[in-house]
């Protein structure tokens, strides 16, 4: 008797015919189950890509591959990540070209709108993240206003944190009189300045005199009395709009002035928490601790200056000072902020001021100290969190 084995090709017997004849009526059906079962599984993934899909907004194309490359190390929630310039958004298309990394290459591709955008991107036009916003969502777009109006913060914070303030003020020529008589030291910074460009320092001397400096103490400037300041100032100051604040004396480490600066950032869970402090240490002579010849994290320069108890004092006040500005700011639903930073001085009796808000805060100044990757962390971890929502 054959076996099945036995059977001689191109013959059938009623076994195989059968055989045959289901799989000739059923495969298509077969096919399209499988086929069905693929688009399905491709379908779920591309929806999952979708839904993890996060675009990092920067300036120019020179800095797309940079931004990317730090915050791809960090991201530990299997987003998808690229990066973009404002430019690269087709709006009538609704794609986006950006940059993004596969199998160790860098890649251009086209992009659907993110689910969520990270605003890395200074002094963004408002109108192109509004239309951004419309675009993805507004509450899916964070830090889209991170070039802060100094007055505007001075005026959200004095309500709640006004002991941490130096008198702030709309420029005016006749209060600034009053402000160094007051106060012997005021600075004039512009409404929308950043890293110190376009300070000025204007101390009275005893004599009547007014000095004026550029990043540093020593005089510029010199006016003999306070008409010439008044009838030169304006010139100085040109149209761009300033505010005037109250110089601090501020405490100095080895004859160098230093800042504090806390890094407030949301979590996996949208909550605020103080990720680090750091601090620059200013160029001798120099005011302005953008220009800086040093970087550390600020518990380094505290334990040299204070005894263990006072600096554990002064850091867990600037902890409860900082997140206590971060519930200000989302008070104000202008904002919506992932992160932002706050620089500190310390004055002589080792009170803690705010000197400004920062909404875009500088990730470089992380790259020489170590153990760090919570800075690049820590907004992923916030996007991962607004997918979700």
């Amino acid at each position: 008797m054959a076996t099945k084995q036995d059977i001689p090709a191109g013959k059938f017997n009623a076994s195989t015919s059968n055989i045959f004849l289901f799989y000739m009526y059923c495969c298509p059906c077969i096919i399209r189950f499988v086929t069905y079962i693929d688009y399905t599984i491709l379908y779920i993934r591309l929806w999952r890509n979708i839904m993890s899909l996060v675009g990092i907004l920067v300036a120019n194309r020179n800095q797309r591959k940079n931004v990317l490359r730090q915050y791809l190390q960090s991201n530990t929630m299997n987003l998808k990540l690229f990066c973009f310039t404002p430019s690269s958004i087709n709006w009538k298309r609704k794609r986006i070209i950006g940059l993004y990394r596969s199998k160790g290459k860098w890649m251009l591709g086209h992009f659907p709108f993110p689910k969520v955008v990270y605003n890395r991107c200074y002094d963004t036009d408002r109108q192109f993240m509004e239309r951004l916003g419309a675009a993805i969502g507004i509450k899916k777009c964070f830090n889209h206003i991170n070039q802060f109006n100094k007055q505007e913060i001075y005026t959200n914070l004095s309500k709640w944190l006004s002991d941490y303030l130096p008198a702030t003020v709309p420029f005016d020529k006749e209060k600034a009189i009053q402000l160094l008589k007051a106060h012997k030291d005021v600075y004039f910074k512009p409404c929308y300045g950043h890293q110190g460009k376009g300070v000025i320092r204007a101390e009275m001397q005893a004599s009547g005199e007014i000095h004026i400096g550029h990043h540093y103490f020593s005089p510029e400037i010199i006016f003999q009395d306070t008409q010439q300041f008044q009838e030169s100032i304006q010139k100085l100051l040109g149209t761009t709009p300033y505010i005037m604040q109250e110089g601090i004396p501020i405490q100095q480490i080895d004859n160098r002035v230093f800042d504090i600066r806390a890094l407030v950032q949301k979590n996996e869970n949208g909550l605020w928490s103080v990720t680090n402090l750091v601090s620059r240490i200013a160029t001798k002579g120099s005011f302005n601790t953008s220009i800086f010849d040093e970087v550390c994290l600020s518990h380094e320069i505290l334990n040299r200056l204070y005894p263990p108890d006072k600096a554990a004092h002064i850091t867990r006040s600037i902890y409860d000072i900082s997140l206590r500005s971060a519930e200000i700011m989302d008070e104000n639903t202008a904002y919506h902020l992932g992160e932002f930073s706050v620089d500190f001085a310390l004055d002589n009796d080792e009170h803690a001021w705010i000197i400004e808000l920062n909404g875009k805060p500088q990730k470089s100044l992380y790259a020489d100290i170590r153990d760090q990757n919570a800075v690049y962390l820590r907004p992923m971890q916030y996007a991962k969190y607004l997918c979700k929502r």
